[in-house]
């Protein structure tokens, strides 16, 4: 078995690397004209920008004129996590008497005012990532035949059964590529159990081979969402007490933690739908975990449990794998949990990078996972080209 880690190079060019990922979904968002989707595109994002340009808080003012998604979602985390902090001590104060939640009190809504708009910002850019992977997804399935996809369709041909692809990136650019060479499907493809049906109207159970490669998401993907708990034919509202029978349940297994978006499905040629998923959610956030510093892997919610089961499954991939080649991935110092993934995971003699940035990133591979010290830069195609020849030798 043979493992796989892809990051944003990998997409690319036919997705932008992450230091151009702001600018694509400003573009994007600007080309959308008189949409209304979560907020109004027209409307709300000049002035979400102007907010950013001109902000009182000079280190998102910064973020933003870096261009920098990452910077700019980690200043808005922040606020957000700090804002969590205080709800939290509110109850806390409630254990110390009257007063103290009274100054609690006071002190969350002083704060909470003056954080507002970060609040709202955070979550506009969070629907702007989303709107953008998604119609991006969609767009995909008219540019597959450019010659953007040469690179990724050469390398989906190299794909044997059983091999194992670990992407941090959102797009489904890797799962495009395998189903049409008949590799992979949404059955099990994602490394969990999915259930599917005809149409939003017929229940009719449609099913689909096993894949031959599975793709772990560890920062999630476009048109995840968190598995509802109850069929969409259930109305809760209507039953006695009791005990809930299983086919009032969702139909994919108790285990399974996501369901897909229809229009995921569609962007990629699919026109059956998750069972438990026949239409999409109105106002809910799509499974990712956006660029920023603060990402949250861990935690109590059922949209979390996915991560910790993915990471796992990674590392045993990383761990019994026979080879393994990280394609693309910058190894960000942000990336804290990737980087331990990656030097628990892999072993020198059996990992190849892939990547054409400058000496000082493949330095940091060299000593994160003491690897050659004389591994060269090295571009996807140029990768390609050695393992055809050394392919082509071997049959000869």
């Amino acid at each position: 078995m043979r493992a796989y880690v892809l990051g944003a190079g990998a997409s690319y060019p036919i997705y932008p690397l992450g230091g151009a990922l702001f600018k694509a979904i400003d573009e994007h968002i600007q080309n959308c004209g008189p949409c209304v989707n979560r907020f109004d595109y027209q409307t709300h994002w000049p002035k979400l920008k102007d907010w950013f340009a001109n902000n009182s808080n000079p280190l998102l003012r910064q973020a933003y004129w870096n261009g920098n998604i990452e910077q700019i979602f980690t200043v808005l985390d922040l606020a957000e996590g700090l804002i969590s902090e205080s709800q939290i001590s509110m109850l806390r104060a409630a254990k110390r008497g009257v007063s103290e939640v009274n100054e609690a009190v006071a002190h969350h809504d002083s704060f909470a005012a003056e954080v507002g708009e970060y609040r709202d910002a955070r979550s506009k850019l969070l629907w702007a990532v989303e709107d953008f992977f998604l119609q991006r997804n969609y767009n995909d399935m008219k540019d597959y035949s450019s010659d953007r996809w040469k690179n990724l369709k050469r390398f989906g041909a190299l794909l044997d059964p059983g091999d194992i692809v670990i992407t941090f990136n959102y797009d489904s650019t890797v799962e495009r590529v395998f189903l049409e060479l008949g590799k992979w499907t949404f059955s099990d493809g994602y490394g969990t159990d999915l259930v599917f049906q005809q149409d939003n109207y017929d229940t009719t159970p449609v099913t689909f081979p096993p894949s031959k490669v599975k793709i772990l998401h560890l920062h999630g993907a476009v048109g995840w969402y968190a598995k509802p708990v109850f069929s969409p034919t259930f109305d809760l509202s209507v039953e006695g007490g009791g005990a809930i029978a299983r086919e009032a349940l969702s139909a994919a297994p108790l285990e399974t933690e996501i369901a897909l978006d229809p229009l995921l499905l569609q962007g990629l040629g699919i026109y059956n739908v998750d069972a438990s998923l026949p239409r999409r959610p109105p106002d809910e956030y799509q499974i990712m975990l956006h660029p920023s510093f603060l990402k949250e892997y861990g935690g109590e919610n059922r949209r979390s449990r996915i991560f910790t089961r993915l990471w796992r499954t990674a590392l045993d991939a990383l761990r019994n794998a026979d080879e393994v080649t990280v394609i693309g991935y910058s190894l960000p110092p942000a990336d804290s949990a990737a980087w331990t993934l990656l030097h628990t995971g892999c072993e020198r003699g059996r990992t190849v990078v892939v990547n054409p940035s400058k000496a000082d990133l493949m330095n940091r591979y060299s000593n994160l996972l003491k690897l050659s010290a004389f591994a060269q830069p090295m571009d996807l195609g140029a990768w390609l080209d050695s393992k055809e020849l050394l392919s082509k030798r071997t049959t000869e």
